[in-house]
């Protein structure tokens, strides 16, 4: 940089002696530096119009880029609550929609039961259920059966495995004759998922409330864990 500096500064220091020992300045001159001032205004005038299109074109992509962004984030979001995390105990999980998923987990003995059994017994009450319940999977690993479903509605989800099971708004809830008490009530909550039975449940919204046997998890708000004896009532209010 110091190099650069002093050439620079012995430039100018000839460039101004240089200019002192010329003659006075003439009208020709003054023309002729007229016009080349006229000259260096156009350019300057032409490049500050490069730039300004140039500037515009750049918000232009990034005004793009931002909307693709966001797209994707919402795309990401819609997925993201749709998709069964992986889990390690029976795990439902409501969607906005309304769509309910659930990855049954059970040990699995070949003894009494075989893979093959198990599967034609499970897509012969999916066929019966009239496309309510889609399959979405049935794997073995190591003695536990995985079983992945999809419900259109929590009756569907109850019908089809035999077990109290809601999943509504709470006025709708309470106009078929369900009570909470008042703590649920009060908790500005708009929906309940009712279980009985030993499970998680995953909503799409933070959970306001539980009762029974129910508890939120300590790091994920929207999940709670259920270790209710089967035949006991416990739900969440989101």
């Amino acid at each position: 940089m110091s190099q650069v500096n002093s050439r620079n500064n012995r430039s100018i220091s000839k460039n101004m002696n240089s200019a002192y020992s010329r003659s006075p300045v003439s009208s020709r001159n003054v023309r002729s530096a007229g016009a080349r001032g006229k000259g260096r205004k156009k350019g300057r005038k032409k490049k500050n119009q490069v730039f300004l299109v140039r500037f515009l074109f750049a918000l232009a992509i990034l005004a793009a880029a931002a909307g693709i962004l966001c797209g994707v984030y919402k795309l990401y979001g819609y997925f993201s609550e749709n998709i069964s995390p992986e889990v390690k105990v029976t795990t439902v999980t409501v969607a906005r929609n309304g769509k309910i998923k659930e990855t049954i987990i059970e040990e699995f003995n070949p003894g009494f039961y075989d893979e093959s059994s198990l599967k034609s017994d499970v897509e012969s009450r999916i066929k019966a259920s009239g496309g309510r319940v889609r399959n979405e999977g049935l794997d073995f690993d190591n003695g536990v059966a995985i079983l992945k479903l999809e419900y259109d509605s929590g009756s569907d989800l109850a019908e089809f495995n035999d077990v109290v099971f809601y999943s509504d708004t709470i006025d709708n809830l309470v106009s078929q004759g369900i009570t909470f008490d008042s703590g649920a009530i009060k908790s500005g909550g708009t929906h309940a998922v009712i279980v009985s039975d030993t499970m998680d449940v995953k909503v799409p919204k933070k959970i306001l409330y539980t009762g029974g046997a129910m508890t939120i998890d300590e790091k994920d708000p929207k999940l709670a864990h259920c270790t209710a004896d089967e035949g006991d009532i416990a739900f969440v209010i989101y």
